[in-house]
């Protein structure tokens, strides 16, 4: 449990650094191909092996990973495009629910065990992050581009899922440094050709205080994923108890420390999505 409770640590950090990213107003797409690298560095320092192209290409799972860093930047790119058109609460409640699909996959495929306590849980931690994701405001988002909110439902979800198929099938417990390593350096690689087609086509003006943000991000980056992987690999949990539970918490204290730092206003569907997640916490912890 140890290491669920750091990979939501680390990840609430990425959120949080990258809503600090809005103040300072810095290019996100620079910032984080920047701290992909970062996070490259930092695998590759903590790997308890020598990082080697040649040894990389040679693993079984290296095809997983690179399918996994394209649906990163794909989604990425998506969420930005469906933020910018006004609807951040559409993007947020899109991209969160998404954990059904690997959830529904380790029940489905995986025989994983779908008790009564253990289903009624995770529906109300999906009831607890839709209502808590969702946001007062005046946005209001072109119901024509519908797609991109279901792209980055399906893109999501499937990322998750691929994950943890590489982690369950492909992934030795001793890989998981090299594999998680090596999601940065593809995702870096992939990051680094958008920016330089940007470039050619001239919307590309580089910014040297997002490249700062980027070494701040790289550090809880690369610790969001090789923690979350190491839970997965845990035999005591279930891969659809991890996923629930870490979408939940990550949703649940994002949303307190906006409350506690930056004074955000919930509104009441919010304070009936904290009832929801804290209930369904208490509730998927009997069902272990």
């Amino acid at each position: 449990m140890i290491y669920l409770l750091l990979s939501i640590l680390f990840t609430t950090a990425v959120f949080l650094t990258i809503k600090e990213f809005q103040r300072y107003q810095l290019d996100n797409l620079q910032a984080i191909v920047v701290s992909y690298f970062i996070a490259f560095s930092i695998g590759c320092l903590h790997s308890k092996s020598v990082f080697s192209v040649s040894n990389l290409i040679t693993q079984s799972w290296v095809w997983g990973a690179l399918s996994i860093s394209t649906l990163f930047i794909i989604i990425f790119n998506l969420m930005a495009i469906t933020a910018q058109k006004g609807g951040l609460s559409v993007m947020t409640v899109a991209n969160k629910m998404s954990v059904v699909i690997p959830i529904a996959i380790g029940i489905v495929l995986y025989s994983e065990n779908a008790g009564f306590l253990k289903l009624f849980g995770i529906g109300l931690a999906l009831l607890g992050v839709w209502f808590t994701s969702k946001k007062k405001g005046i946005e209001k988002f072109d119901k024509r581009l519908w797609y991109f909110p279901f792209l980055i439902f399906i893109g999501s979800g499937l990322a998750d899922a691929i994950i943890n198929h590489m982690q369950a099938y492909y992934v030795s417990h001793g890989d998981l440094d090299l594999f998680s390593t090596s999601l940065f350096l593809f995702c870096g690689l992939i990051g680094v050709t958008v920016l330089l087609l940007k470039k050619i086509t001239g919307n590309l003006k580089i910014s040297i205080k997002s490249c700062i943000g980027g070494l701040v991000l790289g550090l809880p980056n690369y610790f969001s994923i090789y923690f979350f992987l190491k839970a997965l690999s845990q035999p005591n949990y279930e891969t659809s108890l991890i996923f629930s539970v870490n979408n939940l918490l990550v949703v649940l204290v994002s949303v307190l420390l906006g409350l506690f730092l930056y004074q955000e206003k919930l509104s009441k569907q919010n304070y009936i999505g904290l009832g929801m997640s804290f209930l369904a916490i208490i509730v998927l912890y009997f069902a272990v």
